[in-house]
């Protein structure tokens, strides 16, 4: 199997979901005031992928292990968070946030959708290693969730005082 292989046999949602990560990294190049539903989509896309991904993989390696291997991804995902922040959102008075452009969403969106791919085509290729990529995947997947999350968390308070 070869990488042209790969790039033909994933599936088509696959692709869009590309785009669509593409396009969320690309709009938070620009500093932008974007109601604070908006600002947190990305943050509940990496949940419910990350919560789909563990949730096939608890189907094969149960319930413990993908929990276990979920955690330890959201953990280093907070810890990075913490200790390695991006430029924090301004929480405004009208329930937005201005977002600062920045280049670490749109690397964080596209390291994580490679990582995961490869992670799929390494268990595509080797299916005896299949747990392992898997396992990776998810984690990575945990801890880009919970640095986003932890990054909402890390928002500043507006103040009218800094506004003028």
């Amino acid at each position: 199997m070869n990488g042209r292989d790969i790039a033909v046999g994933a599936p088509s949602w696959v692709y869009i979901l590309l785009a669509v990560l593409l396009l969320l990294g690309i709009r938070r190049l620009k500093t932008r005031d974007v109601p604070v539903l908006v600002a947190l989509i990305p943050s509940a896309a990496f949940l419910i992928w990350s919560l789909i991904g563990a949730n096939a993989f608890a189907s094969r390696v149960g319930f413990a292990i993908a929990v276990t291997t979920w955690l330890v991804g959201a953990g280093i995902g907070a810890v990075s968070a913490i200790t390695l922040p991006d430029p924090r959102g301004l929480r405004l008075p009208d329930a937005r946030v201005r977002q600062p452009g920045s280049w670490l969403p749109l690397i964080l969106y596209i390291s994580v959708f490679v990582i995961r791919f490869a992670c799929g085509a390494w268990a595509a290729i080797h299916p005896a290693q299949a747990d392992a990529a898997t396992a990776i995947g998810i984690a990575v997947g945990a801890a880009v969730t919970l640095r986003l999350l932890v990054g909402v968390t890390r928002w500043r308070p507006y103040s009218p005082l800094t506004a003028a």
